[in-house]
């Protein structure tokens, strides 16, 4: 990988002419573990889906070599062929670039050794799985809870008749992966059950079960949010949100909702009386109403007594549902001596 990432002049791809960033960029400490998890060799073909800035498929190239092949596929046209040029500089010509609907992968390119992806499906799309060799990994983000924006990155193993068999999973995720090029990311482009406006116009959303049953009751809540919302303090120092945020994927999937707006995304609980929200980031929560606040910190109380486990405490568990895999988290069972 160091050699790749020396090889790959990282500014020539990720900088607009003008020095600003790429906006479908990731960050190079993420691609790089990302790449070192697909145990790459010359001469394979690799599938990438989301080629943004084309870096990461520039080190893809050098990964697998003259003798292996890259196949990359973006939704946004101007994308694909800014990366076909940068990558002609570079004297790449092992890359294949494609613009189309990742969904269904590059079927006149397969069958791959690997496939990566840098953008999030609503399910693992069973075209990656049919294009792929068996014994071949795919490697992507995905929603664990049937929920937008609870994400992580699985690693799966595809099988002898098309099967699929989760690996593990980390901490880490992309934006939705959608079919058309979007220019808003305020709202989800797809999985949200009600929305709102505040008085200002801006769109507050909201996911999950609870909204889907009760929508009315949703909207009236969304309503409310710009009078009466309080950050509260949840965690202590030295409890790590993002280990909690696993095992609540875990273990209380079905209970949860997102909830968004102008200033970001919350994953929590909520009722018709209010919202408890975890941030993304950070020991502080964003509460609306106590019954859902006593919900909430009795979950976090929950996971302090079971000993504060995390991602090393789950694992994936795929499902076959039309035409993708469902992607859920379990608890792994300990270790017996």
């Amino acid at each position: 990988m160091s050699a790749a990432l020396a090889a790959v002049p990282e500014d020539v791809y990720t900088l607009n002419a003008d020095g600003s960033l790429v906006t479908q960029t990731t960050a190079r400490e993420r691609i790089a573990v990302t790449l070192d998890g697909l145990d790459l060799q010359p001469g394979m073909k690799v599938l990438e889906i989301g080629t943004g800035s084309g870096y990461s498929s520039a080190l893809l190239s050098e990964l697998v070599g003259p003798s292996g092949t890259v196949v990359t596929v973006d939704v946004v046209p101007e994308l694909i062929e800014r990366a076909r040029r940068l990558h002609s500089q570079g004297g790449r010509n092992n890359v294949v670039l494609l613009a189309a609907d990742g969904h269904e992968g590059a079927p006149e390119g397969a069958p791959f050794d690997r496939v990566v992806a840098w953008t999030t499906p609503e399910a693992i799309p069973h075209a990656w799985v049919e294009q792929t060799r068996p014994g071949g990994l795919i490697v992507a983000p995905v929603e664990l809870a049937g929920l937008v924006k609870t994400h992580a990155v699985v690693t799966a193993k595809v099988g002898e008749g098309h099967g699929l068999k989760g690996l593990a999973l980390a901490q880490g995720g992309y934006v939705e992966m959608h079919g058309a090029n979007l220019d808003q990311w305020t709202v989800p482009p797809r999985g949200v059950d009600a929305r709102a406006q505040d008085d200002q116009g801006a769109t507050w959303w909201i996911a999950g079960a609870w909204a889907k049953e009760h929508p009315a009751d949703a909207e009236n809540l969304l309503a409310r949010l710009a009078d009466g919302v309080r950050t509260v303090r949840v965690f202590e120092d030295g409890d790590d949100p993002a280990e909690f945020r696993a095992w609540l994927y875990a273990t209380h999937p079905s209970e949860l909702v997102v909830l968004g707006g102008p200033q970001g995304f919350g994953i929590g609980v909520a009722d018709a009386a209010g919202a408890f929200l975890f941030r993304p980031v950070g020991l502080d929560a964003l509460t609306i109403g106590a019954p859902a606040e006593s919900t909430a910190r009795g979950w976090v109380q929950e996971w302090r007594t079971a000993g504060c486990p995390g991602w090393a405490q789950v694992r994936p568990v795929l499902r076959r549902e039309g035409s993708g895999w469902q992607v859920r988290a379990e608890r792994s069972e300990p270790a017996h001596s």
